[in-house]
């Protein structure tokens, strides 16, 4: 575990890269997020000079990168056209590497992110065949979709986070690691919850969220959210594939 990394963003998030995201999720879900996306300050670790800055692993000729979690946090609302100044650690823990990021606002923290990104080998990326979720099994729930994802609204999505990756947008890499097609960003899908929270706690704000990814979901293919709240507080997101695979599962929690 190395040292914390310190910098300084000095545009910090635009509104106007906030507002693609909350317009590219109108697009999707058919419902503007009355807030501040949830997830858009994690637009900011996708770009060169954060990166750079932060030692990311490697893939290699037979291993590929993918996101394996993701958590964030946010201490009231999130300044945007701001400069913010970042604190991040990078922890690697076998095939898995954990980074932690606080941002600040003249020395006060904003938000909390914690993303952990996995290697594994290409083999095995689109061999997995994950077991069917038993959604009928889910009491109290919502459902919202279906939904797809066009690779034009992919690529949308990309241009905003900065995100490089050719698993997103490339069709010979993807059918070389045995899927159909690019997959979505799972930042994007995580990003299609907040209008369905919205509207099971019309009168909180969707303030933490912490999830795993499961498995890919191809661009154009189907899935749908499940919203279980649970309490006046807190609730959990499903995303599932048309097939019933369960592709993620996020935790959430709300304020007044």
């Amino acid at each position: 575990m190395g040292d914390p990394a310190e910098m300084q963003l000095p545009a910090g998030l635009s509104s106007a890269r906030a507002g693609g995201l909350s317009d590219l999720i109108a697009e999707i879900t058919g419902t503007r997020p009355r807030a501040l996306p949830t997830l858009a300050p994690a637009l900011l670790f996708a770009d060169d000079a954060v990166q750079s800055r932060l030692d990311m692993p490697h893939a290699s000729q037979a291993d590929i990168l993918i996101h394996d979690a993701q958590s964030i946090a946010l201490d009231g609302a999130f300044p945007c056209d701001t400069a913010l100044a970042a604190r991040a650690r990078r922890t690697p823990k076998g095939p898995l590497t954990e980074f932690t990021f606080t941002l600040m606002n003249g020395g006060s923290p904003v938000a909390s992110l914690g993303t952990t990104l996995r290697l594994v080998p290409k083999t095995d990326l689109g061999a997995v065949k994950p077991t069917p979720f038993r959604t009928g099994s889910l009491t109290d729930t919502e459902w919202t979709g279906p939904l797809t994802v066009s690779q034009a609204q992919t690529d949308r999505y990309l241009a905003l986070s900065g995100d490089a990756n050719p698993i997103h947008q490339d069709v010979t890499q993807a059918q070389a690691l045995g899927l159909p097609a690019p997959i979505v960003p799972g930042l994007l899908l995580l990003s299609l919850i907040q209008p369905a929270a919205e509207a099971a706690f019309p009168d909180a704000r969707l303030t933490s969220l912490k999830s795993r990814f499961l498995a890919p979901l191809c661009v154009g293919d189907p899935m749908r959210i499940g919203l279980q709240p649970r309490g006046q507080s807190r609730a959990r997101a499903y995303l599932i594939a048309n097939d019933d695979r369960a592709l993620a599962i996020a935790d959430l929690t709300f304020q007044p």
